[in-house]
């Protein structure tokens, strides 16, 4: 994590303590906006926020998009309709947005731009609004999943609730990744992987 690691968006608004929305930015906002790529389905993310004097890097993950055109449909300038305005509800717009939804999965400590301390517990802070949003480098990523020496997800069942539908897909998107980087572990993740598929068979009937 540094300070030329690629700025998303702003936070916007929330549905929980650990569900969030990003306003991703675009050419109006930056002279060279995020590319879809940059936060797309699964993106890894973090947003640095100063706790009690001490900086604190807060990690989520990208589980859902939706996109804003406030011209269509409506005479003024209302993000949604009644019935979905509990799901987003950022400042008005007046112009095409792209908005991500953003899970909350842990925290961790970075010591000159190296992760040293990994936690997957619900962070005791909220987010606030125009909190800023960055790409978390896929490096990273895998560090936030090693803890005590093993690769895990202690965030598993959390992500389940926040994601609801999507939580096979972007599980098992982690997963696949991490065996590529950690193939070590491999045998330890297919279990993960079994369980998860599992639980949405159980869920489904």
């Amino acid at each position: 994590m540094n300070e030329d690691d690629m700025e998303l968006g702003k936070i916007v608004g929330s549905k929980s303590h650990i569900d969030y929305v990003c306003e991703i930015y675009n050419d109006g906002v930056r002279e060279n906006p995020p590319d879809p790529t940059d936060y797309e389905f699964g993106q890894f993310v973090y947003i640095e926020k100063e706790i009690q004097d001490r900086s604190c890097h807060f990690i989520g993950v990208i589980y859902d998009t939706q996109i804003v055109d406030p011209d269509q449909g409506r005479t003024g300038p209302r993000l949604s309709q009644p019935e979905e305005q509990n799901i987003f509800q950022p400042s008005y717009v007046d112009e095409k947005q792209v908005l991500a939804g953003i899970a909350l999965l842990g925290h961790v400590t970075v010591v000159d731009g190296e992760i040293e301390e990994v936690d997957h517990s619900i962070p005791r802070w909220t987010l606030e609004v125009d909190d800023v949003v960055a790409k978390l480098p896929e490096e990273d990523m895998v560090k936030f999943h090693e803890v005590d020496g093993e690769v895990k997800l202690e965030y598993y069942q959390r992500m389940v609730d926040v994601a609801e539908g999507f939580a096979e897909d972007i599980l098992s998107q982690i997963l696949e990744r991490l065996k590529q980087e950690k193939p070590g572990e491999a045998d330890a993740l297919d279990v993960i992987q079994r369980n998860l598929e599992w639980q949405t068979k159980m869920e489904g009937m």
